[in-house]
Formats: C-alpha cells, sequence, structure tokens
C-alpha cells in the first residue's frame, strides 16, 4: 500500500500525479527528467509543464518545431520569451541574453521582453530590433522607464502612430521626440508622392509617346524623357518601374523600326534609282544606236549590256523589284543580246546572202539595221551582147563584192575601207582574180570617196583638236571635263576613216592635247581610285577582323549578345565603306558574305536552343498551374524565375515575346496563389470563430453549479473543443483553451472521485450495524483513515500501525495505485465487518476525504 509514496510520482499512472510531479521539479537537478517529459510524456498537459521548466534552448526550439500538440509548442515559445526577458530564475546569464536577443526577429517575444525584462540593457536589446508599430507604440506609451520610452518612440515609422503618440505621450521628450519625427516623415512622404506623381506622369508620357507615331523629333523627345527617367527611376516602386521599362521597351521598339524602315527606304529609294538608269540606260543605247554602231562598236555594246546587267542584279539585291519590272529589264536585255547576237553574225557571215537575209529578217524593225544586213539597192546592168551564151563565171565573194559596192555607193568610207583591206588580202594570196578585177574597177569611187571624207572631215578634226587643246585651260570639275574628252572622242571617232595613215598627224595631236586635259582629271580619279582602295582595304580588314574574331570563339562559352551585336554593326560598316571598284570588290563581298552567313549559323543554333530552353521552362510554369496547391505552385514558380533569369541570351524581339508569355503565366500562379492565401486566412478567421463559440461554450457549460452540469453537453462541448484545436490557434485562445482543459481534466476527476464515494457509501452503508464494531470494523475505519490521511483516535493507534506494517511488503511489490482504488479494495475485502455508529462515522468522513482529493 505504501508503493504509491515510494515510487516516483512522476512515473505515476496518473496524468495530474505526473503533472503536481512535475510542478514540483527543479530545472538544474531534474533537467533530463523535464527533458524526458517534455519530449515524450503521453499528456499533453504534462509534456507543457515540462516544457516551461526547460532552461535549453535548442531543446525548447526542437519541442516548438516538433511536437503535435498546440499547447505544448505555446509552452514552449512562452518559456523561451521568459528565459530571455530574465524574468525566471533560471535564466541565462545577461550577456548571453544580450546576445540571444540581438539575433532573433520575433516581434512578440522583443515586445515580451522589452515589456517584462527586469533588466535594462535586455529592454533597450529587444527595443532596438523590434519592428512591429503598434507593439513599438504601446511601449512608447506604457514602457517601464523613460529612456524605454523614448527608445521606443525612435523606432516608430508609422505617421498616424506617431501623431497619436504626439498627443498622448506622458513624456515631454516622447511627445517633442514624435512630433519631430512627424514632421519629418510627413515631409518625407510629400516629397515620396511628389517624386511618385512625377514618376506616373512620366509613365503616362512615355506611355502615350509609345502609341504615338515617330517623326523627326520622336528620338530627341525620347531621350529627354529617358533622361527624366534615370533622375527619378530611384523613387518608383517596382510596379511603376516595370510600366515605365515597358514604354521604354515600346519607344526604343519604335525609334528602331522607325530607323529600319528609314533605311530600308533609302536602300529602295537608291534600288529603284538605280534600276531604272540602268534600264534607262539600255534604251539610250538602242535608240542612239546606227548602222555604224553595230558594226563597229559591238565590244563596246556587250561591255555597256554587262554593266548595266550588273547595275540592275545589284540594285535588286538591295531591293528587289516587282515581278513586272524584272520581267521588262529581262526583255530588254533579251532584245539587246539578241541584236547583238544577229550583228556578230552578221560581220561572220556578210559573204552569205542566204544567211544575211535570215538575220536580216530577224532584226527588229523600228531599230536600224548594220550595213551589211540592210538590202542591196538594184544597179542598172548592161546589156550583154546576143552572141555571148557562155554561163557566168561563179564567185566565191561575191558577197564581199557586194557589200563593198553598197558601203561605196552609201558614202560609208570607214566601212568601205574596211571591206577594201579584207578584199585586198584576198586578193595577196592568189585565190581570188575576179575580185582583183573588181577591185580595179570600184579604185575610182573609193578614191573620189577618200578626197571627200579629206575634204569634209578634216576641217572638222581641225576643230576637234582646236576643242580639245581649249580644255587644257578648263575650270570645269574632274567628272564634268572628263565627260566633255569623252565627248570629243567620240566625235573624232565618227570621222575616223579605217585608213590611218592619212589621220595620223592630226590624231597624235588630238590624242596630245587630249592627253593634257585629262590630266586634272587623271588626278581626280586617281584620287577616287585611291579612296576605292583605301574602302577596299578597310573591308578588307572588317573581313580578317570577323575571320580572326570568329576563329578565337570558344564557341561552348561565347558572349551571344556581344556576337549578336557584331552580327548587327558589320554589315552598316561595311556599308560605309564606300565606293570601292566594284569588280575588285566581287571577292571581297563574297569573302564578307560568307563570314556572315557563318555568324549567321551559329546564332541560330545558339538562338534556335535558347529558345527551347525558355519554351521548356515556360511549359514547366504552364505544367505548375495544374497543382492544386498554389502556395507550393508559387513556391516552384520562384525557382523557375530564377531559372528564367539564367537562361541563354536572345536577340531582344525574341526575348520579349518569350517574356510576355512567361510573364503571363507567373501572373495568373501568383493570382492563384494569392486567391488561395485569401481563402486560407478566411478558413483561418472562420475556424477561429468556430473555436470562440466553442470555448464559450465549454466555457458555459463549465461556469454551471455542479448539481445542474449536463455530463452528455460538457463531454460534446469538449470534443467540439478539441475538433477546432487541432491546429495552430491565437496565444489568447490557447491560453483560454489550456485552462479550460484543466478545468475540464479536474471536473472529471472530481466527477469520478464522487461517484466512486457514492458507491463506496453504499458499501458502507450496507454493511452491518451494532452496537459495537467488530475488529474487522475497526481496522476498516483505520484503512479508510490511512488512506485519506486523517487522524486515528488515540486507541486505535496501535492497530493503525499494525495495518500499515502490514501493507507495506504487498505494497512494494505492486505499482502504486490511487487512493480512491485501494479504498475501494479495502471496503470490498471487509465484507465481513460489522460497524456501530461511530465507527461508521469515521469511515463516512474518511471517505469525503478522500472524495475531496
Amino acid at each position: 500500500m505504501l508503493g504509491r509514496f515510494l515510487k516516483p510520482r512522476w512515473q505515476h499512472t496518473d496524468a495530474g500525479v505526473r503533472l503536481k510531479a512535475v510542478e514540483s521539479m527543479v530545472a538544474a537537478n531534474d533537467a533530463a527528467l523535464l527533458a524526458q517529459l517534455a519530449r515524450g510524456d503521453a499528456s499533453e498537459l504534462v509534456r507543457a509543464a515540462a516544457t516551461g521548466r526547460l532552461t535549453d534552448f535548442a531543446l525548447l526550439d526542437e519541442v516548438h518545431q516538433r511536437d503535435e500538440a498546440p499547447s505544448v509548442r505555446q509552452a514552449a515559445s512562452l518559456r523561451i520569451m521568459a528565459l530571455l526577458a530574465g524574468t525566471v530564475a533560471d535564466a541565462p546569464p545577461l550577456d548571453t541574453r544580450i546576445r540571444l536577443i540581438r539575433l532573433t526577429g520575433n516581434d512578440e517575444a522583443l515586445a515580451q521582453i522589452a515589456s517584462h525584462s527586469p533588466d535594462a540593457a535586455c529592454r533597450d536589446a529587444a527595443v532596438s530590433q523590434l519592428k512591429d508599430q503598434d507593439q513599438l507604440f504601446h511601449l512608447a506609451i506604457h514602457g517601464a522607464e523613460e529612456t524605454l520610452r523614448v527608445n521606443a518612440a525612435q523606432r516608430l515609422a508609422s505617421l498616424p502612430l506617431l501623431k497619436r503618440l504626439a498627443r498622448e505621450g506622458r513624456d515631454k521628450r516622447v511627445v517633442r521626440l514624435a512630433r519631430d519625427q512627424a514632421k519629418a516623415l510627413q515631409q518625407q512622404q510629400q516629397e515620396e508622392q511628389a517624386h511618385t506623381a512625377r514618376v506616373i506622369h512620366l509613365a503616362d508620357t512615355l506611355e502615350q509617346h509609345a502609341r504615338r507615331r515617330t517623326d523627326a523629333l520622336y528620338g530627341a523627345r525620347l531621350e529627354q524623357l529617358e533622361q527624366q527617367w534615370q533622375q527619378y527611376q530611384r523613387h518608383a516602386t517596382p510596379e511603376l518601374a516595370e510600366r515605365v521599362q515597358q514604354a521604354l521597351r515600346q519607344c526604343q521598339h519604335q525609334l528602331e523600326q522607325q530607323q529600319y524602315e528609314a533605311e530600308q527606304q533609302a536602300l529602295a529609294a537608291t534600288a529603284i534609282a538605280e534600276r531604272e538608269a540602268a534600264s534607262q540606260g539600255l534604251y539610250q543605247l538602242l535608240n542612239n544606236a546606227t548602222a555604224q554602231t553595230w558594226e563597229q562598236q559591238l565590244g563596246e555594246l556587250r561591255a555597256a549590256l554587262a554593266t548595266q546587267q550588273r547595275r540592275w542584279q545589284s540594285a535588286d539585291q538591295q531591293a528587289p523589284a516587282a515581278d513586272n519590272e524584272r520581267q521588262a529589264f529581262e526583255n530588254l536585255t533579251r532584245a539587246f543580246q539578241t541584236m547583238i547576237d544577229l550583228a556578230s553574225r552578221a560581220m561572220e557571215q556578210y559573204e552569205d546572202p542566204q544567211a544575211l537575209a535570215e538575220l536580216a529578217a530577224q532584226w527588229p524593225r523600228e531599230y536600224p539595221r548594220p550595213a551589211v544586213l540592210q538590202p542591196p539597192q538594184a544597179e542598172p546592168v548592161p546589156a550583154e551582147p546576143a552572141s555571148r551564151t557562155q554561163p557566168r563565171e561563179h564567185n566565191p565573194h561575191r558577197g564581199l563584192i557586194v557589200a563593198l559596192k553598197r558601203e561605196l555607193r552609201q558614202g560609208n568610207l570607214r566601212h568601205a575601207n574596211r571591206l577594201w583591206h579584207k578584199a585586198e588580202a584576198l586578193v595577196e594570196e592568189g585565190s581570188a582574180p575576179a575580185l582583183a578585177r573588181e577591185l580595179d574597177k570600184l579604185q575610182a569611187r573609193r578614191r573620189e570617196l577618200q578626197d571627200w571624207h579629206a575634204f569634209a572631215a578634216e576641217p572638222k578634226k581641225v576643230e576637234l583638236c582646236e576643242q580639245m587643246e581649249a580644255l587644257r585651260d578648263s575650270a570645269m570639275d574632274a567628272p564634268q571635263l572628263a565627260s566633255a574628252i569623252q565627248a570629243l572622242h567620240d566625235e573624232w571617232r565618227e570621222l575616223m576613216s579605217s585608213d590611218q595613215d592619212q589621220d595620223q598627224a592630226l590624231w597624235e595631236r588630238f590624242k596630245a592635247a587630249s592627253d593634257i586635259a585629262y590630266q586634272p582629271c587623271r588626278e581626280h580619279f586617281s584620287a577616287q581610285d585611291q579612296v576605292k582602295a583605301d574602302n577596299l582595304k578597310k573591308r578588307r580588314t572588317l573581313c580578317e577582323q570577323l575571320a580572326s574574331f570568329l576563329a578565337q570563339q570558344d564557341w561552348e562559352k561565347v558572349d551571344w549578345q556581344a556576337l549578336w551585336q557584331i552580327r548587327q554593326q558589320a554589315p552598316r560598316d561595311w556599308k560605309a565603306l564606300q565606293p570601292v571598284r566594284f569588280t575588285d570588290n566581287r571577292d571581297v563581298k563574297k569573302q564578307f558574305s560568307a563570314l556572315l552567313a557563318q555568324m549567321d549559323e551559329k546564332l541560330d543554333a545558339a538562338i534556335d536552343e535558347a529558345s527551347q530552353t525558355r519554351q521548356a521552362v515556360i511549359e514547366q510554369a504552364v505544367a505548375l498551374e495544374q497543382l492544386d496547391d498554389a502556395r507550393e505552385a508559387a513556391r516552384q514558380a520562384q525557382q523557375l524565375q530564377q531559372q528564367w533569369r539564367q537562361t541563354p541570351w536572345l536577340p531582344p524581339a525574341r526575348h520579349r515575346s518569350l517574356q510576355k508569355q512567361f510573364r503571363k503565366v507567373m501572373d495568373r500562379i501568383f493570382s492563384a496563389r494569392d486567391r488561395q492565401f485569401e481563402e486560407h486566412r478566411q478558413q483561418q478567421q472562420a475556424r477561429q470563430d468556430h473555436i470562440q463559440q466553442a470555448l464559450d461554450q465549454l466555457e458555459a457549460l463549465l461556469d454551471a453549479p455542479g448539481d445542474t452540469r449536463d455530463a452528455g453537453a460538457l463531454e460534446a462541448a469538449r470534443q467540439a473543443v478539441q475538433e477546432q484545436a487541432r491546429g495552430d490557434m491565437p496565444k489568447p485562445q490557447f491560453r483560454r483553451y489550456q485552462a479550460l482543459q484543466r478545468r475540464y481534466e479536474e471536473h472529471l476527476n472530481q466527477q469520478q472521485q464522487r461517484r466512486r464515494g457514492e458507491k463506496l457509501h453504499e458499501q458502507l452503508a450496507a454493511l452491518p450495524r451494532a452496537d459495537q464494531a467488530n475488529d474487522s470494523g475497526y481496522q476498516l475505519a483505520v484503512a479508510l483513515e490511512v488512506l485519506a490521511g486523517l487522524p486515528s483516535p488515540e486507541a486505535e493507534q496501535s492497530r493503525r500501525m499494525a495495518w500499515q506494517l502490514e501493507q507495506l511488503p504487498a505494497a512494494m511489490k505492486r505499482q502504486s495505485a490511487a487512493p480512491m482504488e485501494e479504498a475501494a479494495a479495502v471496503i470490498a475485502a471487509s465484507a465481513d465487518a460489522c460497524l456501530c455508529e461511530a465507527t461508521f462515522q469515521r469511515t463516512r468522513r474518511a471517505l469525503e476525504a478522500l472524495v475531496r482529493q
């Protein structure tokens, strides 16, 4: 029976006994037992009580983090605050507490320390760390000392609270400080509002600027707005900054688009002018071409055609022509080439009349034919004598004779001389006797033409020589002078005959004057050639730099943005290096185009890879929208944002497109998180309201008189409270919940004790009565008095001692039991007891004492 006194009470099966044992423990001596009970006792109340006596901060933090019961976690939190505040005897030293206070960021704990710590240093340290404005205001009003109130006032940053403190403060110093801080804060807020208003106005202006059409002043205005943004950027909120940046990007994009369109329009206009000039040049050549042109200047015509074709094709590459324009130019060049081919074949087949006739039939009617393709004029043929019957001798050079006669008849001495020299060469070979006879017949006509040509052309040539000599002192610009010299050469060429001996003296005079007159042009064009050569050299250098740059690149670590910028700048630098000689530039241009193509290939591959990487991140973000837990989705979305910032570079246009998609998905995820958070907050508020109602109901039932309490309703109310209080709850509700839980357990113990007492009373009342009690009756009375802790009559002391010694061995072998249980066992074992009235009263008083315990 004495086992319950000898065995440690903290191991008792009754949680109430263990709770009382914990309350009697000392942290310094029973730290291990307290830690064991705080970690593993089955009773929530025992764990909370043990936690409230711990001094190990690590253990307290462990309990606060891991225990499932809100009351235990709350007890750990309160214990930590008490230790830091130094309001308990077993608190750490002052230096340790100050160091720990400076490391904590829990505003509730800091406010508790600042309000209740007996150490001024701890209070000051707590106030210096406290950020909660309401708590600081409370301390500034109700702080224990003036220094604390001043420190709290200095930490206030809420304008309404500072104004309120200026009205309600107890200290003049605090009131003055609050007024000064409120005035400074109000001024600061006004300045910030003014800056914010300027930023908002700037954002509106930029957005309007982004929507307006670009003009000549668009870039200058944008530069002014950017300078204003640099001035007020630090005053902008993240939302305003994003608005401004978005507007700036749109403006910059519009400006770049305007510049690009202007460049393209300029290129297109230049290309159109070049194509028109090429076509007009060919038309002019065709319109100005004469019969002599097609015979004497075929090489020049071919070169002119090739030059204009290259000119037109270069312009077409710069700005593609319309299909109808391209078709028209192709028809023009095809017709030009056909006429050149016909004229060339005519000069080769001038001895074949049939071939010449076919070529003449193919010649366009609207353009003059070469002389060799013109139909011969009929000549009077003398009648042959009738007696002459032999057939005409076949002449293989008839075509040459016909052409020569036609040129002599038309007065084309130059062409006639060319044909005459060819005929003389055939005669010298000795294979054309008939041709020699024909030449003898035509000799007189040729001399006549030569005399007339010399008579008519020589004065004109002398005039051309004089004009050329006059150009030596001309003040014309070099290009105009060169054109004038070329025009005189063209006129001289028209006057030339095939007999160079006649023209040699005048030609030498004309050529000498031309060389002297052309000297300024030679210097000018030499300078132009030097410029072209320098530009060509610079273009080669540019190609070498690009080639070296590409060769030295580590394509695993390349700066793609820098490479892209070089790719954008290189064509502009190339275009600036002009003029250049077209023929010399051909190979360099091919090299430059190949280098750009190499850069494009690398850039396209990198851009595709970066786009795929960002697209994969976007797909991951879209997948997060399907998660039920919006908070987890938002957490992973933040990781994706970090991952997005680390994705490879992309060109601005591609970046903006993908960035827009990614931002939309992020906005949806965070909006869902905010909605879920608001729903959770509302649920928490509703849960707190339900808890409050349940606590009110339980408290009302517990406050009712004991004889009017409904046990079923009380149990239902307790179950409702426990059901609602499974998670965390606010501290005031938690403290109230703990108090009501203790009251309820006490009520249950009282009810159980009362029921047991009533049952035992019935058992005692059922025992037989007599005027004199027997030994069992006296022994029952003594036993109940021992269990209840009541004194026995002096006459019964020996019986009491004997009973206690008799029960000692058995008590040491069994678990300790509650006194009421042992009393029930004693009464049950005393069925043969007979009680007198005095003994019955003794047992009744002892039993009532047991019930009250």
